[in-house]
């Protein structure tokens, strides 16, 4: 069931080229500089995992690669369900679906026990949805303010808790 880890592959490439776009045409000062191109490269990473899983060398770590996708492009998806949400978690259902498939012929072809290539792909499901959660925390607070002027704004952090932010002609405060 290769073909699910292709089509999860070319949504979810698709859906961050139309991302890039969207985020390039939008005008005006961004002051989370850094969330759109981490956001970029967590989905083209997703991509290529999804990818690499078709590969027929790959049959030992197809689980893991498959288990990695669906993880994030489902965890994404559902966090941008009102924007590129949608394309992604169809993405992630493709790669659902070629993870399940995977498991089980790993375990008819005897490859590596059950629990071993099912604990390998439940840790690599784990690594990306850490890595989602960490880069928009990250990201969260890494602000840039507009030299001239002034601008202003709120938010969370997962961890942090509220907090709001002030720019007055380049000079940033934060506040919790």
């Amino acid at each position: 069931m290769r073909w699910a880890g292709v089509g999860a592959a070319i949504i979810a490439a698709a859906d961050d080229a139309y991302y890039l776009g969207v985020v390039n045409t939008q005008s005006g000062s961004n002051p989370q500089f850094l969330r759109a191109p981490f956001v970029a490269a967590y989905i083209a990473l997703m991509a290529i995992c999804a990818a690499l899983s078709t590969r027929a060398s790959a049959a030992r770590w197809r689980p893991l690669l498959l288990g990695v996708s669906a993880a994030g492009l489902l965890l994404l998806g559902y966090f941008g369900i009102f924007s590129i949400g949608l394309p992604l978690l169809v993405a992630g259902v493709l790669a659902s679906l070629g993870f399940i498939n995977a498991l089980g012929q790993a375990r008819l072809l005897g490859e590596t026990s059950g629990k071993a290539t099912a604990s390998m792909a439940a840790g690599g499901a784990a690594l990306a949805v850490v890595v989602l959660l960490a880069g928009f925390s990250l990201t969260e607070l890494a602000l840039r303010c507009p030299a001239n002027g002034i601008e202003s704004g709120s938010g969370a952090v997962l961890l942090g808790g509220p907090y709001q932010y002030s720019c007055n002609s380049g000079k940033l405060t934060i506040s919790r």
